[in-house]
C-alpha cells in the first residue's frame, strides 16, 4: 500500500483522489443542513396540503347538501297544485302537500325535518301533520337563541336570500317528537317567484358531528360561517369567535396566526353558497413532527460519516488499480503506470473507431428505413416518425416525393451515388436518402422537406450529377405527398413515370403529374370495397371470390391503364390490411410494392387479391368466446391495468370482444361479485398498501389507483374501510 501511495504522488491520479476526498467531506458537511431544510419544507407542505384537503372535503359535502336545499325550493315553486292554499278552504290539499314533503324527508341525509308555510295561511305543514304557526312559535318549537316573535317574522319573511340560524338547542313537545333532544341549525328559504311561501329545514347536530369529525390528537377546530357569524363549530380548544372573524377579514389565505396566545394554521375556503369554511390546527402538531425527524437526520449523518472515511481509502486504492489495468489494456508494450493521460489518448482512439462504425451502421439503418417506408411496412404515421428519429432523419411536418434513377455506366455508379448522398446531407432544411434496387437496376431516393422549393433545387442538383456521371441517365419523380403512409403509392407514381421514359424527353426530369391518367375514384366506387369487407367479416369464401370478380370486371369495363391498375390494387390491399390489422409478415409472401410493379395482366391482380383475402381471413381471430377462460382473462387484465383512469367495464368488455352484459353475467356466476365491484376492491387494497408503505400524497395515490378525482377516491375509501385515507395512514404508520 505504501509503495502504491508513493507512486501515486508522482502521477496526476493522486490529485484526482485528493480532490475527490475533499468533495466528499464538503458533501457530508452540507448534507446535514440540506436534509434538514428539505425535511422541514416537505413536512410543512404536507401539513398545509392535509389541512386544505380536509377542509375541501367538508366544503364539498356541505355545499352539495346546500344545493339539495336549493333544488327542493325550486321544485316546490313548480308544484303549484299542492301549495298556496288555506287549510280552512282546501283541507284535502294538505294531504297532498304532506305526501309531497314526505318524499323529500325520507331520502334526505342532511335535514331531519322539513316544514312548509304559505304566508296567507295560519298553519305549518310537515310530512305527517300540520300545526298552527302561533302554537309552533310559542310552544311547539322553542328556540334557544330566537324568541317566538322572531320565529314568526322569519316564517313570513319574503327575503330572497337563504337564511341560516346558528346551531342552538330546541325544546317543545311538537318538534322534539321529530328530532329528539338534538341541537339544530335552522335553514329558511322563501320560494320563488313570488316569495309568499317559506320552507324550513331542521339540520341536526349529528350531521355536523359526522361532517366535521376530527381526532382528538389532531388539535384541529372546524368552523362554518355565514353572513359574518359562526353557524357551526367543532372545536378542540375553546376559541374566541370574534377574534377569529377579525383574522378572516384580514386575509382569506392559508397562513399561520396567533389566537389566544397560541399559534395555529388558519385555512379558509369559500363555497358557492356564500358560506365560509375555516379550520384552525395547532402548530404544535407540525413542530412535534419536525423534532421527531431531526433526530433521525442527526443519527443518519453520524452513521454515514464513520464508514465514509474507510470508503475513501478503499475507493482510492481500487481507483489506482483500475487506472493501472486500463493502461495495461490500452498499451501493453508501454511500462504500466498510473497516468490518466495515457488512458485519455487510448479512449480517444476508441471513440474515433466507434464513430466510424456508427456512421456505417447509420447508413444501413437509413437503407432499411427507406425500403420499409416504400413498402408501407409501418402501421401509422406515428411509427414512421419514431423510426425516422432512430436514423436521425427529420421528416415531421414535411412533404416528400420519390425519385427513380435509371443509368448505364461502366465505373461511375458508386461515385455518382455517393455525390448525390452528399448533396442531400449538405442541403439545408431537407432530409432524405437513396438505395439501390438490384432487381430492377435502378436507384431510389426519397426527399423530405417543408419547402417544395428546397426539394426542387435538390432535384436539379441530382439530375446534373447523373448527367455528368452516366452515359445514359433517366430520372422520374412522383407527385408530392403529405401522408407518411403513402410511400408505396409515391413509389408506384415514380415507377409509372419511369415506364413512360420512351415517350418523354430524357433530357429533363420525368414527372408523374405529366403522365397522370385521371381520377381513380370513378374507376372503383367504395361500394365494391364495402362488399368485399362484408364477405371477409362473415368468412364467406364464395362471397369473397364474387366480390373480387366484381372488382376485376368493374376495372376491366373501365379499361384503366396498367399503372392505374397498380395504384388501385395498392389502395385495395392497404385498406384491407388497415381494416383487419393482418400481420404484414404473412402478407409479404404474397404482396409488396416492388412485386406489384411487375404485375402485367389482370389475372395477376386477381390471383394476388384472392390469395391476400384468404390470408386475411385466416389471420382474423375466431368470434366464439372461450367462456372457461373469460373470467380469468378479465381478472388478469384488471390486475394489470387497474391504475388506468379510463378502465371501465365497457372498455374491459371491448378488450375481451364481448358485450358488457355477457361480461357481467359470466363474471358474477364464477366469482360471486360484479366485475365493477371487483375492480373497486382491487383499487382500494392497492390504496391501503400505498398509504402504509409510501409517503405519496392522497391525490397522487388517487391517480395511481385509477381515480382522477381525489374527492371521489376519499369517499369510496371511507366507505370501504370506514376511515378517510389520512386517518387510515395515521393508524397504520
Amino acid at each position: 500500500m505504501k509503495k502504491i501511495w508513493r507512486e501515486l504522488k508522482s502521477q496526476n491520479v493522486f490529485y484526482y483522489i485528493a480532490a475527490f476526498s475533499i468533495i466528499v467531506i464538503l458533501i457530508i458537511t452540507v448534507l446535514g443542513s440540506y436534509l434538514y431544510r428539505f425535511y422541514y419544507r416537505t413536512i410543512y407542505t404536507d401539513f398545509l396540503v392535509s389541512n386544505e384537503e380536509h377542509l375541501r372535503w367538508e366544503m364539498n359535502r356541505h355545499e352539495n347538501d346546500i344545493q339539495i336545499i336549493n333544488d327542493i325550493v325550486y321544485q316546490m315553486g313548480l308544484a303549484a297544485e299542492v301549495t298556496k292554499f288555506k287549510l280552512s278552504e282546501k283541507p284535502l290539499a294538505a294531504l297532498q302537500l304532506e305526501k309531497h314533503l314526505f318524499q323529500y324527508t325520507t331520502v334526505s341525509q342532511f335535514f331531519r325535518l322539513l316544514l312548509y308555510q304559505y304566508h296567507e295561511d295560519d298553519y305549518l305543514y310537515s310530512s305527517t301533520t300540520s300545526v298552527d304557526s302561533d302554537y309552533f312559535a310559542e310552544q311547539g318549537c322553542v328556540m334557544e337563541r330566537m324568541d317566538a316573535q322572531t320565529v314568526k317574522e322569519e316564517l313570513s319573511s319574503e327575503s330572497k336570500e337563504l337564511r341560516v340560524f346558528p346551531e342552538q338547542s330546541v325544546s317543545g313537545f311538537w318538534v322534539q317528537k321529530y328530532i329528539g333532544n338534538s341541537r339544530i341549525v335552522l335553514y329558511m328559504q322563501a320560494i320563488p317567484p313570488k316569495f309568499q311561501e317559506t320552507l324550513v329545514f331542521f339540520v341536526p347536530d349529528t350531521y355536523y358531528d359526522s361532517l366535521m369529525i376530527n381526532e382528538a390528537e389532531d388539535l384541529r377546530s372546524d368552523f362554518i360561517l355565514y353572513d359574518n357569524e359562526v353557524i357551526v363549530s367543532r372545536e378542540s380548544r375553546e376559541t374566541d369567535h370574534a377574534a377569529l372573524l377579525e383574522l378572516i377579514k384580514e386575509s382569506g389565505e392559508q397562513r399561520q396566526v396567533k389566537l389566544d396566545g397560541e399559534k395555529y394554521l388558519l385555512t379558509v375556503q369559500q363555497g358557492d353558497s356564500g358560506m365560509l369554511y375555516c379550520s384552525l390546527q395547532d402548530m404544535d402538531i407540525f413542530y412535534d413532527k419536525i423534532v421527531t425527524g431531526q433526530w433521525g437526520i442527526i443519527g443518519m449523518l453520524i452513521i454515514c460519516a464513520i464508514p465514509t472515511a474507510l470508503l475513501l481509502v478503499v475507493l482510492s486504492r481500487k481507483m489506482a488499480l483500475k487506472v493501472r489495468k486500463m493502461n495495461q489494456l490500452l498499451d501493453s508494450q508501454e511500462e504500466t503506470n498510473y497516468n490518466l493521460n495515457s488512458i485519455e489518448n487510448g479512449i480517444q482512439m476508441l471513440v474515433e473507431a466507434n464513430e466510424q462504425k456508427e456512421k456505417e451502421n447509420l447508413q444501413l439503418k437509413k437503407t432499411r428505413f427507406i425500403r420499409n417506408f416504400i413498402r408501407n411496412d409501418f402501421k401509422n404515421q406515428e411509427e414512421v416518425l419514431q423510426e425516422s428519429e432512430k436514423v436521425s432523419m427529420e421528416i415531421k411536418n414535411s412533404e416528400y416525393l420519390t425519385v427513380l434513377l435509371g443509368e448505364r455506366s461502366d465505373s461511375n455508379e458508386n461515385k455518382a451515388h455517393t455525390k448525390m448522398l452528399e448533396v442531400i446531407a449538405q442541403a439545408a432544411h431537407l432530409d432524405g436518402y437513396g438505395i439501390h434496387l438490384v432487381s430492377s437496376s435502378q436507384s431510389l431516393f426519397v426527399l423530405f422537406s417543408e419547402s417544395r422549393e428546397r426539394i426542387e433545387e435538390t432535384l436539379g442538383m441530382l439530375f446534373s450529377i447523373g448527367k455528368d456521371c452516366y452515359e445514359e441517365f433517366v430520372m422520374s419523380v412522383s407527385n408530392y405527398h403529405k401522408d407518411l403512409t403513402e410511400g408505396s403509392a409515391a413509389y408506384l407514381e415514380a415507377d409509372t413515370a419511369f415506364d413512360n421514359r420512351f415517350l418523354q424527353d430524357n433530357n429533363k426530369i420525368i414527372r408523374f403529374e405529366d403522365v397522370a391518367f385521371g381520377d381513380t375514384v370513378n374507376v372503383l366506387p367504395d361500394s365494391y370495397l364495402q362488399k368485399l369487407r362484408q364477405a371477409l367479416r362473415s368468412r364467406d369464401k364464395a362471397g369473397v371470390e364474387r366480390a373480387v370478380e366484381d372488382i376485376c370486371m368493374r376495372m376491366t369495363k373501365k379499361s384503366p391503364s396498367l399503372p392505374m391498375f397498380r395504384l388501385l390494387y395498392n389502395d385495395i390491399i392497404h385498406v384491407l390490411i388497415s381494416e383487419w390489422k393482418a400481420e404484414s409478415a404473412g402478407l409479404e409472401s404474397i404482396y409488396n410494392v416492388f412485386t406489384l410493379s411487375q404485375c402485367l395482366t389482370i389475372q395477376d391482380f386477381n390471383d394476388f387479391l384472392c390469395e391476400a383475402c384468404s390470408m386475411i381471413m385466416k389471420s382474423r381471430p375466431e368470434e366464439n368466446v372461450d367462456r372457461s377462460r373469460l373470467v380469468e382473462e378479465a381478472v388478469h387484465y384488471m390486475e394489470e391495468n387497474f391504475s388506468r383512469t379510463e378502465l371501465t367495464m365497457s372498455a374491459l368488455a371491448d378488450y375481451l370482444h364481448i358485450s358488457s352484459v355477457t361480461l357481467a353475467v359470466e363474471f358474477k356466476n364464477k366469482m360471486g361479485i360484479r366485475p365493477s365491484d371487483y375492480l373497486a376492491n382491487l383499487r382500494m387494497e392497492q390504496a391501503r398498501e400505498l398509504l402504509v408503505t409510501t409517503n405519496m400524497l392522497i391525490r397522487e395515490i388517487s391517480l395511481s389507483v385509477g381515480y382522477e378525482d381525489d374527492h371521489v377516491f376519499t369517499r369510496r375509501f371511507k366507505k370501504y374501510t370506514g376511515k378517510t385515507p389520512g386517518q387510515y395512514r395515521e393508524e397504520h404508520m
